[in-house]
């Protein structure tokens, strides 16, 4: 086990992250009553490759190890030791087997085919190059975008990047109205503070006011040669100023102008109407590689879309929110998605 934060954040940044794989993220999930672990596996004195590890315990959504929660990657984080590797591999079925866990979840890094794994191919990202500058990303994105963002620049939108806890929880807000209005539970708002407070200027919270009220905001995490999208909100009365046209796009264009090689824009499934908006921002579509090992035989892995959570969207987005803010935390807690 790796004990050092120093030490395992090295080798996440010389590995070339992801982001989700760092100290700071596993604590974050710790709110919620997680425990998590950073396995390890060194050459001599070097920490040469490692697999950060949360243990989810649900009886709604079955026991499981995940590497790592609320995110789309996880999984080796390695300096190009592929028997070191394959050994953490071996190491965490056997950790999974100890613990009598239903289902291991290691996700977004293609590992080949590791035995006792199964890789499936759920949901997948568009990777925007933007190391050709701004220019070469605008002329990227489909002509019907850049007509949404100039549009949403006509719309006296005021773009402010988030300084303070007071900006991140006027963007909290506006994120638990925009989950409750697509039947899903919300984080609660210290995991949004200890991820603020301990990614630092890893993490880029953007957002669009009209006369004052917020009316868009998005998340990304900078880190390495990309940067990481991760969170969009909306108020679905101002929906027709384009807000979420602008601010990714502006997104796009910080990364562009500040050096970063790649803008990755986050899980999607294929054939939705988020896969549309961000297919016409241009990019490569890129499958996310996951892989499971299941101890004592396969189980129906979580689906957001199952038919069976239908009635709990209905109920859900009729109740009145300070019940959302109380009960959600709790249940969104226990979904690694």
């Amino acid at each position: 086990m790796v004990d050092n934060r120093g030490e395992w954040n090295s080798l996440v940044e010389d590995s070339g992250g992801p982001v989700f794989a760092l100290w700071e993220w596993a604590e974050a999930c710790e709110l919620y009553g997680h425990q998590w672990s950073c396995l390890g596996a060194w050459r001599g004195d070097e920490l040469v490759a490692g697999i950060p590890l949360v243990h989810m315990r649900s009886r709604a959504f079955d026991d499981q190890l995940v590497s790592m929660p609320f995110s789309e990657h996880g999984s080796v984080v390695s300096r190009d030791d592929d028997e070191a590797t394959w050994a953490l591999l071996d190491r965490v079925r056997e950790v999974a087997d100890r613990l009598g866990v239903d289902f291991v979840s290691l996700r977004g890094r293609d590992l080949g085919d590791p035995p006792g794994y199964q890789r499936r191919n759920r949901f997948l990202t568009f990777r925007i190059p933007v190391g050709d500058g701004p220019d070469a990303v605008w002329d990227g994105l489909s002509s019907s975008r850049r007509g949404h963002v100039r549009q949403a620049r006509e719309n006296d939108l005021e773009l402010a990047e988030a300084d303070s806890l007071a900006d991140l929880r006027e963007y909290f807000d506006l994120y638990v109205e925009s989950v409750r209005g697509h039947g899903s539970p919300p984080h609660a708002f210290e995991f949004y503070e200890r991820l603020w407070r301990g990614l630092g200027d890893r993490m880029r919270v953007l957002l669009a006011r009209k006369d004052g009220r917020l009316v868009n905001g998005i998340i990304d995490f900078p880190f390495g040669d990309r940067v990481f999208h991760w969170g969009s909100v909306a108020d679905y009365e101002y929906r027709d100023l384009d807000g979420g046209s602008l601010l990714l796009w502006e997104g796009l264009e910080w990364s562009a102008e500040n050096g970063y090689e790649t803008y990755d824009l986050g899980r999607t499934r294929e054939g939705s109407g988020v896969y549309s908006f961000k297919k016409s921002f241009g990019g490569e579509k890129v499958w996310y590689n996951d892989y499971h090992y299941f101890p004592d035989g396969e189980v129906t892995l979580p689906n957001p879309d199952d038919g069976k959570y239908d009635r709990f969207k209905q109920v859900w987005r009729r109740l009145p929110m300070p019940v959302v803010r109380t009960l959600g935390p709790p249940i969104r807690g226990k979904i690694s998605l």
